[in-house]
Formats: C-alpha cells, structure tokens, sequence
C-alpha cells in the first residue's frame, strides 16, 4: 500500500509567518484557507495547496484575485525542494495562484509541474526570472501577462509535450530578453497575443506541429528577430499576426526547415525575390546571425501589406534539425 509522506505540523499560520527563511519545506493543515487543505511554508514563503491524492498536488488559488487561497512571503521563490523536504507533489497551478504578488522577484517551478492554468504568476511586476520545469505541458492564458520586469524565462530545451499555449501568455513583457525555443512542442496554435509585446526577444522557435498564428500573435517587437518555422507554412495567418511595431521590418528574417522548404517555396505567400533583394537578404540574414541561407522570396502578411523575408536553411551550428 502506498503511503503519504507527509510531516504535519502542529503550529499555527501566525507562527509559520514568524519563521526564519528555511532551505526545507514543510505542510501543515492549520490554518489552510478556505478553497486550500493545507499550507506549505519555507519559513519566508507560505502558500495554500490541496491535495488530490498522494501524488498530485495544486497550488491554491490567491485571496482576492481569483477566489480563495493563500500566498504570503517575498524575494525568491524556488519549489523544487518541495517534494523532497515533505511529500508535497505539484502537479498543477490553479488560475491566480501566485497572481500579482508584488514582492516576487524569482521562482522555480518544479519538473512535476505539469499545467500552468491562468494567471499563474500574471501582474508580479517585481518578478526578474523564472524557471519553467521538464514537465510542463500546458501554459494557459496570461500565465506571465504583465510581469513587466521579467528579463529571464528558462524552458526546457524545445518544451517537448507542450500541447498548449495560452492566449496572451507572454503579453506585455516586455523586459524580456531570452530567446523562446518550442521548437519540439506539440501545440497546433499560437493564439491571439501569445507573444506580443516582446520587443527585446531577438529569437522564437515554434513547433513543426504548428498551423495557425492567431490575431497579433507576434506583433509590436522593436528590434530584429528571428522566428523559426520548424514545420510547413501555417495554413491560417490572421491579418495582424506578424505585424511590427513600426513598418517596414525588411530586417526581419523568417527560417524554414530544409524538411519543409519546398513547401515553403510552393506557398502562394511567398513571393520570389527581385533584382538586388536576394544579396540584401543574405546580409540582413548575416547580421542576425545566420549563415549558409538560401534566400527563397518574401512572405506577405499583415493588413499594411508587411513582408518578411523568408530563407530556407538552418545554419549549420543549430542543433536542432529536422533533414
């Protein structure tokens, strides 16, 4: 029979609130929140959980953002240990469980998270970098929606199995500065301002599984970028998916797979290049760090008539490749 390991403690919420900040994690009952059946506590963070079975835990929603719960504490937020120190499990985050905290500055989800739901760590505008673990499959809307200091998000290489992301995922940070890799995910959509307002991230990496770009799904960036097609063409492009911030974005370079390039060539959006575009794209791919492209043509989108210049091969120090 498979037993609980849990260390339950005795003392009450305002004691826990009265600890020194601990490396180790411990859960009690006492004083969990409505909507919560215990509290986990590291003696500076404490946080409303509830428990599915031994082996599945959620963090509760926070009070007075998306019903009731508990999150109390500041600086670094680091999860990881949870499991280890007292049998706590996470499997799930619950819509706002960690919403608009404003003395969040970092947090590491754990590799057993599997689904971040809404609002997860929405609106914590002192949050700088987070960790997202192994094992995450779905990011629901807004889970990172105006955390506008976040500089650093850490995903795991291509975020295999991630079959869903949210709309407005990413929106509005725009501090951020890592470049976003799903090129192993397995998401069908990238919905409607899932990641607009980036405009410091030079590089995106999305799945070969993907066939829609939803409505201002990449717009308003500010710099160059790279954005990786690791599949064919999608087939549904909303008007406003890919414009810029300011038109023209000649700069901007878009990458085919040589395992979908002919489709690429074949798609009625991409037109052929003309006179001394092909040598310009060359350069700007260059400038952007690629090398060894062959230019294909120009991709029109956008209700402005935006084209993006479209070029066929990886460079040759990507590891990931598809041939």
């Amino acid at each position: 029979m498979k037993t609980t390991r849990l260390h339950f403690s005795v003392v009450s919420l305002s004691l826990l609130l009265s600890l020194p900040a601990s490396a180790a994690w411990t859960v009690t009952t006492q004083g969990a929140p409505t909507g919560c059946t215990h509290v986990i506590s590291d003696g500076n963070w404490q946080i409303g959980v509830y428990r599915n079975s031994d082996d599945n835990w959620t963090l509760g929603r926070r009070a007075g953002q998306n019903g009731s719960g508990y999150v109390a504490g500041s600086g670094d937020l680091d999860l990881t240990g949870v499991a280890a120190d007292c049998g706590v499990i996470l499997k799930s985050s619950n819509n706002g469980a960690l919403e608009r905290i404003a003395g969040l500055t970092s947090i590491i989800f754990p590799d057993s998270l599997e689904t971040m739901y809404g609002n997860t760590v929405a609106g914590c505008k002192a949050l700088t970098n987070a960790v997202v673990g192994s094992g995450i499959r779905s990011m629901g809307q807004q889970v990172f929606y105006e955390c506008t200091s976040l500089k650093t998000v850490t995903l795991p290489e291509g975020c295999p199995g991630l079959t869903t992301l949210g709309q407005a995922a990413f929106r509005m940070c725009k501090a951020l500065e890592t470049p976003l890799d799903f090129s192993k995910s397995v998401f069908t959509e990238l919905p409607t301002y899932a990641l607009v307002d980036l405009q410091k991230v030079s590089e995106i990496r999305l799945p070969e599984t993907l066939t829609t770009l939803g409505t201002e799904c990449l717009r308003y960036h500010a710099g160059q970028r790279v954005i990786w097609f690791f599949g064919p063409p999608p087939t549904s492009v909303a008007g406003t998916a890919l414009e810029p911030k300011t038109p023209p974005i000649s700069s901007w370079v878009l990458v085919a797979a040589r395992k979908h390039a002919k489709e690429w060539k074949a798609d009625e959006r991409v037109r052929p290049f003309e006179g001394t575009e092909k040598t310009t794209a060359v350069a700007a791919a260059k400038a952007l760090g690629l090398s060894g492209v062959k230019p294909v043509g120009k991709w029109t989108t956008g209700t402005n008539g935006t084209k993006h210049w479209v070029v066929e091969e990886l460079p040759p120090e990507t590891l990931i490749v598809f041939y």
